[in-house]
């Protein structure tokens, strides 16, 4: 590792094989960048952690060079993916004071073994780069993460199509909400295509991550109890819960079809 920072948290994560990674080894990375991976592939999911920073903090995120990311924030934790290789800075500014800092190296993604070189004649294009989802299924492959320097966890999804598309870096547009009582709901709208040459031609099915589900302040860390789960796909609503436990995870969804989710459970 080439600073502190690396060397400290490869003798934690050392540490944590024998005995768990103390508070003293945590406390000496206040007002770091950890990042849970220095180099993956592009596609996959890391996650930066802002060490000593606290729910009251305003913390100002960043990413350079810009535009090839996905950011998700969760006070002082940043769940990442980058879809094209290279070197980035994470950069985050806590209250306003000096900047933090983390490089990740992003190496080439794992191809997809199902290419296909034009749309489908079901893909309806509804205008200029939307390709809509008509017929189309939704698999939401569901994974937990547990932070290995603090008491963060969380439930996070990719959601994959079944259908192929012709351009590879195509990715599904969606929104998703989060109310007061935990109350997660995504709504899946179309498939962005990028437009002429920008248009990778090693097309498939689309994977798009990540969608964290974190719950919200007065239930930060997978509070037990069971939460309502609602996703709408061509205008169909599919609704179902997540029951969390002390020691497990579990889905109740009883579709095969429309929107899917895999695994339906987690031990904690």
């Amino acid at each position: 590792m080439k600073n502190l920072a690396y060397s400290l948290l490869a003798l934690c994560f050392a540490l944590l094989i024998i005995q768990g990674c103390s508070k003293g080894v945590l406390s000496s990375l206040n007002g770091k960048l950890v990042a849970s991976k220095s180099t993956l592939a592009a596609n996959a999911v890391d996650s930066v952690l802002y060490v000593g920073a606290s729910a009251s903090d305003s913390i100002k995120w960043s990413v350079t060079p810009a535009g090839f990311n996905t950011l998700g924030l969760n006070k002082n934790l940043a769940i990442i993916t980058f879809n094209k290789a290279g070197t980035y800075t994470v950069q985050a500014t806590i209250n306003g004071g000096a900047p933090a800092t983390t490089t990740i190296n992003v190496t080439a993604a794992i191809p997809i073994a199902n290419p296909v070189t034009t749309v489908p004649a079901d893909s309806v294009i509804t205008q200029s780069g939307l390709v809509s989802l008509a017929g189309d299924q939704i698999t939401l492959l569901s994974n937990y993460y547990k932070s290995k320097l603090g008491d963060t966890t969380y439930i996070y999804f990719t959601a994959e199509t079944t259908k192929k598309y012709a351009c590879g870096n195509s990715v599904i547009n969606f929104t998703k909400s989060l109310d007061a009582n935990n109350n997660f709901s995504l709504n899946f709208i179309n498939v962005q295509q990028p437009a002429g040459n920008a248009c990778q031609k090693d097309g498939g099915t689309i994977a798009t991550g990540i969608i964290p589900f974190m719950q919200n302040s007065q239930h930060p860390y997978m509070t037990p109890g069971t939460y309502p789960l609602t996703v709408t796909l061509n205008n169909i609503t599919y609704t179902g819960s997540i029951v969390i436990t002390t020691t497990d995870i579990t889905f109740n969804w009883n579709y095969t079809s429309g929107v899917m989710i895999t695994p339906k459970h987690f031990s904690r």
